[in-house]
């Protein structure tokens, strides 16, 4: 798929969607159970607290010491990350506990007494960091009526390693959320696009012939995409059903003038004008194929699925009509034609552009026209050359366009436009070589896979 799919593009979108979510999730779910380690580890400080506020008397020499301190053995191993320290105010001693070993806490100063805690987080022993909480209590008047800070803190170490363990625990899980939201999206892609793969198949049939319309039995969504191209094909349809009412009524007004043509080349005939005659006879008859063509095509239309076209043939009857002129009975003709090759193509419509081809390089030629086709690239590529002045590069594109001007003599005409909508209709191309004297004009035509139409 590239990237101007809109199945693509949908799944990259959701893609990145989902994984924005996801890791923005992450980090909320990191950041929450932070916010709930510390919450718990107060409530532990807290009670150690509490413990050692308890345990504050005087010892045996009268000093204020803390004679129950809390029971948790890392309090008694040095630098083992828990620790717990009483500051007694004013000027009294710092109490601490063996954890701390030879450091001592730098306390803030809290301004009020009473049960409120207070978080910080400070410089720790080691070069660590803690989180410490803090109480500012009012010792009773047996023991001084003083007032000491009693603080308990831990290792952020402690905390961190908390969350990176809750981090790779929680990043599996959400990676598989990903791919399992991911595949949802793709299969939610695919079933809403589905309905286009209908109006593609829908508008084959209505290529092919199947079908005239794509129909109303479509989503809601597609329907009214369905509906303008229904219209569109009906539009196109009363244009077509004008443009051959219009060559009908072209061709049914040419038929007298070509039967007095006829009648006149029968007069000719018996005044024993033999060679004018079978000129004009020759001239009429492929007028008349085209009168008749055209009145075909007026009824039913070109099957272009079952077209096929003799190019040899077609080649050797063109030329017969050519070489009869004036302009064609001064030249040699070379036909270099494979016999039997097959052109998808309506053997008429060949005829009339290899006749157009054939007639501009008559003109223009000095002393010989070739004529010569085979196969090249898996299609007919069938070539018409003179031997004349050729076609200025600069003036090639205008020798193209409808009414183009192919010689000096400045008679306008069709030129090859007329060549150019004959190869698009039949998806042929059409090219125009200047070689080192003359012109070559190069129609490349697909293939036939079906043996030739009788009489083509």
């Amino acid at each position: 798929m590239s990237f101007g799919s809109l199945r693509l593009r949908l799944l990259a979108g959701a893609a990145l969607f989902i994984l924005g979510a996801l890791a923005l999730s992450a980090g909320a779910l990191t950041y929450l159970f932070e916010r709930h380690v510390e919450r718990w580890i107060n409530a532990e400080l807290a009670t150690y607290i509490d413990r050692i506020i308890a345990g504050i008397d005087k010892g045996p020499d009268g000093a204020l010491t803390v004679v129950r301190p809390p029971g948790d053995p890392r309090f008694q191993r040095p630098l083992s990350g828990l620790y717990w320290q009483v500051n007694i105010e004013p000027g009294g001693p710092v109490l601490r506990s063996r954890s701390l070993w030879d450091f001592e806490i730098d306390l803030p100063s809290e301004r009020q007494v009473g049960d409120e805690l207070y978080e910080h987080e400070l410089p720790g022993p080691d070069g660590r960091r803690v989180h410490l909480v803090q109480r500012r209590v009012e010792l009773p008047a047996r023991l001084g009526g003083h007032t000491a800070r009693v603080a308990a803190a831990i290792d952020d170490s402690a905390i961190n390693a908390a969350s990176r363990g809750f981090a790779g625990a929680v990043v599996p899980l959400l990676l598989v959320l990903a791919a399992l939201l991911t595949a949802a999206a793709w299969a939610q892609v695919t079933i809403g696009l589905k309905p286009l793969s209908a109006v593609r198949r829908k508008l084959a049939d209505v290529a092919s012939g199947a079908a005239g319309r794509l129909g109303a039995d479509l989503p809601d969504e597609v329907l009214p995409l369905a509906s303008e191209i229904d219209r569109l094909l009906e539009a196109r349809e009363r244009q077509i059903e004008k443009a051959r009412t219009r060559a009908a009524d072209l061709a049914h007004g040419l038929k007298t003038p070509l039967q007095l043509l006829s009648d006149d080349a029968q007069r000719l005939k018996a005044k024993g004008e033999t060679e004018m005659a079978d000129d004009i006879e020759n001239i009429a008859g492929t007028m008349r194929r085209h009168v008749e063509r055209e009145l075909t095509r007026a009824r039913s239309g070109a099957n272009a699925a079952s077209a096929s076209a003799n190019v040899d043939a077609v080649a050797h009857r063109v030329v017969r009509v050519i070489e009869r002129t004036p302009e064609g009975r001064r030249l040699g003709w070379n036909i270099d034609i494979p016999s039997g090759l097959l052109a998808r193509i309506d053997p008429e419509d060949l005829t009339e552009a290899l006749g157009n081809l054939v007639e501009n390089a008559a003109r223009h030629a000095v002393d010989a026209v070739t004529v010569s086709a085979g196969i090249v690239d898996g299609a007919v590529a069938l070539s018409v050359k003179d031997d004349g002045p050729g076609i200025p590069q600069a003036r090639v594109a205008e020798a193209m366009k409808r009414g183009g001007r192919l010689d000096s003599s400045g008679s306008a005409g069709l030129g090859l436009a007329i060549v150019g909508d004959i190869a698009e209709a039949w998806g042929a191309t059409l090219s125009i070589d200047n070689p080192e004297r003359g012109c070559q004009v190069t129609l490349r035509i697909p293939l036939a896979r079906l043996p030739a139409r009788k009489g083509a």
